[in-house]
């Protein structure tokens, strides 16, 4: 992952897209190495950092292998329960590992597509017209930005918890 926003000078759709794809997964990597606890949740609806990780890795796989390649999974949704909750019970190096599989599972999906390219409809376009590829890469996108404020959020609440905890260095 390269991790630096992507050059002032593109201009090219598709090069801006996956630019800043790479941009935001390596933004969440580095909002959560270093977190303290990421396994505890900071924020009132209970999700942790690590099923935050492991929702963005679902999501990738949901986006891109099944509903784009239209390649079968057992469990496209595996990363909430019941309820709709995000949880896993995995440690963040587990939900890592996963995470960067499915990273670079979506860079080869998008490198052997165009942007005009349709959905397939195994995953959920099945009775509507599929989305473009385009369309896809630009809301995964939109999912990243959106999620990695929330873990720069819970990242502060984490090392503010820290800062005050008991004989914490002040």
């Amino acid at each position: 992952m390269s991790g630096g926003e992507p050059s002032r000078q593109l201009s090219d759709p598709r090069e801006l897209l996956e630019g800043y794809l790479d941009h935001y997964r390596a933004e969440v990597l580095r909002l959560l190495e270093g977190f303290p606890d990421p396994e505890v949740s900071r924020v009132p609806s209970g999700w942790t950092p690590v099923a935050m990780l492991k929702h963005l890795a679902s999501m990738e796989r949901r986006w891109f292998v099944w509903d784009h390649a239209g390649e079968p999974l057992d469990d496209p949704d595996d990363d909430r329960d019941e309820s709709g909750a995000l949880r896993t019970g995995e440690s963040f190096a587990e939900v890592k590992a996963f995470y960067l599989a499915q990273c670079e599972r979506s860079r080869q999906l998008v490198a052997a597509g165009r942007l005009p390219d349709r959905a397939s409809r195994i995953g959920r376009f099945r009775e509507e017209e599929p989305p473009t590829l385009g369309w896809i890469m630009f809301h995964v996108l939109e999912e990243y930005m959106r999620h990695a404020g929330h873990l720069d959020i819970a990242r502060e609440l984490a090392e503010a918890d820290q800062r005050a905890a008991p004989g914490a260095a002040r």
